[in-house]
């Protein structure tokens, strides 16, 4: 309960009113939520820590270490040959449980110690392809990796430096820049935002009631969004779909798939259309609430469209 009342305070401290409580509230951040258990809360200390100015290098480094190690543990585990199996099967059986993303939000646990689901080879990432070359600007550019910023999500939490929830000036003042485009519709007497273009950050913001709720990230210009270091940006979409079916070993009813053939995965709140680049396509990923899982009613006719 601490942890969780600790996380919606220092991302309500993302509202420039509220500065002048960042002081007394960051101490907190850093000794209780950089170090839970709970991989989400963790991610929100480092970065509000790093937006609030603060050095995170060192909780960097360790969030880092403790991945290597669990996953080599983790291989230790799944292989009966392997020397140090016990020691690592034991060293994964006293790990905390990660409750990041709750049972609420369609997560399913896995059991500690059991043997893991090998996620098979990762999506390779988007590669300069005719029409990308640098300086050229045509409709089919596709950006190349060092191109692109990199950005991480956690499920039902956000992605990158944008956090479910923010309104459209909130998220104005996180990626620094203006909506090329916007969207509204007609809401009773008044109108209400539909989406938001960030043509410079290559992101497509949807909102309901005013506030984020679902991140399209475009295939060709986009930040390279990571799940366990493997991209998901620009990918072949049925390379991603694979790995992410492998990775999760969705539960019955986890995932789904849009009238469009769009997988959604429900443990993540992420679905993975397609775009169009050219003759080819890529993979355009959705981040997603829950109450956006159903993309056929969730997402306004313009994003169908999207080509």
């Amino acid at each position: 309960m601490r942890e969780a009342a600790l996380a919606a305070t220092a991302l309500l401290l993302a509202d420039p009113a509220l500065a002048p409580s960042v002081p007394r509230y960051a101490p907190a951040v850093r000794e209780v939520l950089a170090v839970s258990a709970d991989s989400s809360y963790r991610w929100i200390a480092r970065e509000r820590l790093a937006a609030w100015g603060e050095d995170v290098t060192g909780l960097v480094v360790a969030e880092e270490e403790r991945r290597a190690a669990l996953g080599r543990a983790r291989e230790l585990a799944d292989d009966p040959f392997a020397e140090g199996q016990g020691q690592a099967i034991r060293l994964l059986e006293e790990q905390p449980e990660d409750t990041a993303a709750p049972e609420r939000f369609g997560r399913r646990g896995r059991g500690r110690g059991a043997p893991t689901v090998p996620y098979g080879p990762a999506p390779e990432p988007p590669v300069a392809a005719p029409g990308s070359e640098e300086g050229y600007r045509g409709p089919w550019r596709i950006a190349r990796e060092e191109e692109r910023a990199e950005w991480t999500f956690t499920p039902y939490v956000g992605v990158g430096p944008l956090h479910f929830g923010m309104s459209l000036e909130e998220i104005i003042r996180a990626l620094g820049e203006g909506p090329a485009v916007s969207s509204s519709s007609h809401h009773g007497e008044g109108r209400r935002l539909d989406y938001a273009d960030f043509t410079g950050s290559g992101i497509r913001a949807l909102f309901r009631n005013g506030r984020l709720g679902c991140v399209a990230v475009d295939a060709l210009t986009g930040p390279q969004v990571r799940l366990d270091a493997a991209p998901l940006t620009g990918c072949v979409p049925s390379r991603v779909e694979d790995w992410l079916v492998r990775r999760t070993a969705p539960r019955p009813g986890s995932l789904t798939y849009s009238p469009a053939a769009d997988p959604v995965f429900a443990d993540l709140g992420l679905a993975i259309r397609s775009q169009r680049a050219g003759d080819v396509v890529l993979a355009r990923p959705l981040f997603l609430l829950h109450d956006w899982l159903d993309l056929w009613h969730a997402l306004p006719g313009e994003e169908w469209n999207h080509s």
